[in-house]
């Protein structure tokens, strides 16, 4: 399995970026670029410590929990318990729609470049249009969901 570290990141890092937005959005908060994007790196980075080590304690719930409270934290600066928990619950609703439409287009539309196997998806990405990439022509993608 090959899993680019560099790759990881800038999915993760887009990703919750644009989840982080999309709350600030439906939160009718001010937008503050900067926070949203020190929230989004910190996700990023938890995705790419994960990848990197076999430690169970990366898998618990609980830490999932800690760090999305701390990415709301970061993004919105809530001043009250009850403000923070609103904002987690919008964080989470947004997070659960923006993964539910990724799995319909995954399973619906079925790309071609991406085909499931035992519950790993693999995908099959060529960079020769790529900026990354300048001298590669094609990588296989695993990712286990």
């Amino acid at each position: 399995m090959t899993v680019y570290i560099d790759i990881v990141f800038l999915e993760n890092l887009f990703m919750n970026y644009i989840i982080v937005f999309a709350s600030g959005i439906i939160l009718k908060t001010q937008v503050q670029l900067m926070r949203y994007l020190l929230a989004s790196v910190l996700g990023s980075t938890y995705a790419v410590i994960s990848y990197m080590t076999m430690l169970g304690i990366y898998s618990n719930m609980g830490l999932k929990i800690t760090l999305s409270i701390l990415m709301v934290g970061i993004a919105f600066r809530p001043k009250r318990i009850r403000e923070l928990g609103k904002q987690l619950i919008i964080f989470y609703l947004t997070s659960f729609t923006f993964g539910g439409v990724a799995f319909f287009l995954l399973y619906f539309v079925k790309p071609q470049e991406i085909l499931f196997k035992n519950r790993i998806t693999n995908r099959n990405v060529s960079h020769k249009n790529s900026f990354v990439w300048r001298n590669s022509r094609s990588h296989n993608y695993n990712y286990s969901i």
